[in-house]
């Protein structure tokens, strides 16, 4: 059985760092790098690295250093790089009993070497820190502006990404996450966001409370079906007709980079035309873009590829999505199929390559 690891989430969580121990070596290793670097600082959540061609912002490197209480093995992701001088690191994965020494080490070393006050991080840390919370809150924006538009010109089901056919308990679901994620509450810091947080939490509460109680769905259903803005209810077309409309509308909403929107015509394409491997595999990409949506859009990939097990396309796409989730092992055997039905696909090549090279050696 493998051994357990920990994935690590540092971008929620803030762990002290500590200037390290005189002499404190590190080795690290990326696809076209070897090397071993002196620590400057290090902590639950990461290090910096003295390094003269620092890896840029976003490599994933394995790192490897000894302590007293045993060797500590870990995979990190670069969040800050700085030419000439390092780069500091954010921990992603490690074992469980890797983890526990190096909190044991933490705990001894800040004992007995307290630091000064305001002194704990170093600027490079906090560098590292800034960059982090610069990629979320780009994400965010991104997302707010998907949803904006839902909430300003789309439906109550598009807004909720839902479908007319959802039931009560996935409406429900889905507000909570949207509201776990965008309530104004959560972003007291960023000012600057809030009208717009506040505008997409009313309509969201408006079409939460609507479509939670019966009656009103049903008088929202019939307004929508009276004004042609929603034609998928069942028996209002042919299945034909309805697929032909929900893939166009799909392809106008991925067009405009709408992934939130595309996902609610691709599933409406998915359950008229279930055995259409396309849809699956469309549905699948544009569910992987949302984080909440990632555990659907597995299994989206898995019915895509069990349709269609010669298409090398939506193997890709899944092997892709398991990189950003940090599973290199599910994505390599994933290219791996590709190159067992494609021998020569550069892509899978590519990245099958850079991923076995940034395995522990």
């Amino acid at each position: 059985m493998a051994p357990k690891t920990e994935q690590t989430d540092n971008s929620r969580r803030k762990y002290p760092r500590h200037k390290a121990p005189k002499g404190l070596f590190v080795g690290w290793k990326t696809a076209g790098q070897r090397t071993v670097s002196l620590a400057e600082t290090i902590g639950l959540g990461g290090l910096f690295l003295y390094t003269p061609n620092p890896p840029s912002r976003g490599s994933i490197i394995e790192l490897i250093f000894d302590l007293k209480s045993g060797e500590v093995r870990a995979r990190a992701v670069v969040r800050n790089h700085s030419p000439g001088k390092g780069m500091g690191v954010q921990f992603v994965q490690m074992q469980a009993a890797d983890r526990a020494r190096l909190n044991q080490f933490l705990s001894k070393y800040a004992a007995a070497q307290p630091a000064p006050a305001g002194n704990v991080e170093s600027k490079t840390a906090m560098a590292s820190a800034s960059a982090s919370k610069v990629d979320a809150a780009g994400q965010l924006e991104r997302e707010l502006s998907s949803l904006l538009e839902l909430a300003r010109k789309g439906t109550y089901y598009q807004l909720l990404g839902t479908s007319p056919d959802s039931t009560a308990k996935q409406i429900k679901q889905n507000f909570y996450a949207l509201a776990q994620k965008f309530h104004p509450d959560h972003h007291m810091e960023s000012q600057e966001r809030m009208g717009r947080l506040k505008e997409l939490m009313g309509v969201a509460t408006s079409a939460y409370k609507t479509l939670a109680d019966e009656e009103a769905r049903a008088k929202y259903d019939a307004n929508l079906a009276a004004s042609g803005a929603h034609s998928l209810r069942r028996g209002r077309t042919t299945p034909q007709e309805a697929i032909e409309e929900c893939f166009g509308r799909a392809t106008e909403c991925l067009r405009a980079g709408n992934f939130v929107g595309s996902i609610v015509w691709l599933r409406k394409c998915a359950e008229t035309s279930p055995d259409d491997a396309r849809y699956h595999a469309l549905l699948a990409r544009s569910l992987s873009s949302v984080s909440q949506y990632r555990d659907e859009a597995i299994a989206e990939f898995q019915r895509a590829i069990e349709l269609d097990p010669l298409n090398t396309v939506p193997y890709i796409q899944f092997a892709e999505l398991y990189e950003s989730m940090q599973l290199p092992s599910r994505a390599s055997l994933l290219y791996s199929k590709v190159l067992e039905i494609d021998p020569a696909n550069a892509k899978a090549h590519q990245r099958l390559a850079q991923l076995d090279n940034a395995q522990p050696a």
